[in-house]
């Protein structure tokens, strides 16, 4: 299965919400934005107003951005269209964010009942990788992690929308499959070993659509870095986390479970509309 290889997105400006006054890195949040809505055409997104991200792509991760701790009105509407418009925005959500966590607000499933997915992520620990899966793709039925050879089960039964909680592992490559939970010969997702990093925190977001076809894009995983821990010489806190928001080329890694905060929001004939005519 392929893996998509996404540049990272530069926001494509600031949250313009507090005055211009300094903010201390203890009244931040980070957020960062994953298009994963397999047939939604390119997006732009707002906060409280302010277009922080434009023409995202389907796969695209976004950078970590910096804003002040605090609730937001989030809009994610068709590319090039008027944000103010509600029928451009089939996702319009009031988000929290809290100070010194680190969030995913990731889009799924078909346009036509597309929803927002919001993820705490974590921090890195020195010496070892740390790994989570995000089950996204609404049409794929729920999966097991296996092996290579098929020999040992890693995790069992994760559905959509769920995420694992992060796994701690020594540093290396590991070969793992993902199967169907009915059926572990079916593995809808099967690609090389993914070389995980001492000292950093990673995402696998299985996306798409497992039918795939036309308009509708098939599934994929897009692979984020949470964080980065500082050096061992550094006496410093570890840094909140940065991603370069890229796909990982080697593969997927190994789940546990967890639970995702999810908000299901129904997508507009407008919006829609926007994606035919693309």
């Amino acid at each position: 299965m392929r893996i998509t290889r996404l540049a990272g997105l530069v926001a494509a400006g600031a949250f313009l919400i507090t005055a211009a006054l300094p903010v201390s890195a203890a009244d931040t949040a980070m957020i960062r934005v994953l298009h994963g809505s397999p047939d939604a055409p390119n997006v732009d997104v707002y906060a409280n107003g302010s277009k922080i991200l434009s023409d995202v792509p389907f796969g695209a991760l976004s950078k970590y951005l910096a804003v002040p701790a605090a609730t937001y009105k989030v809009r994610v509407c068709a590319a090039g269209t008027d944000g103010k418009v509600d029928a451009n925005c089939p996702i319009i959500a009031d988000l929290a964010f809290a100070a010194g966590k680190k969030y995913t607000i990731a889009a799924s499933d078909l346009v036509a009942q597309i929803k927002a997915n919001v993820f705490v992520d974590g921090n890195a620990v020195d010496g070892k990788a740390k790994v989570r899966v995000v089950h996204l793709s609404a049409d794929t039925p729920a999966v097991d992690v296996l092996t290579q050879d098929g020999s040992t089960k890693v995790v069992e039964n994760l559905s959509y929308p769920d995420a694992t909680g992060y796994l701690a592992l020594a540093p290396g490559s590991y070969d793992l499959k993902v199967c169907a939970h009915a059926d572990n010969t079916v593995c809808p997702l099967d690609p090389g070993a993914l070389d995980l990093a001492g000292g950093t925190a990673y995402t696998v977001f299985a996306i798409g659509s497992l039918k795939g076809g036309g308009d509708v894009k098939g599934l994929t995983a897009v692979v984020g870095v949470d964080g980065m821990a500082a050096p061992a010489t550094d006496t410093a806190v570890a840094p909140a986390g940065t991603s370069d928001g890229t796909s990982n080329g080697n593969g997927l890694a190994v789940l546990l479970l967890g639970v995702a905060a999810v908000a299901g929001l129904g997508a507009s004939r407008r919006f829609a509309k926007a994606r035919a005519e693309r």
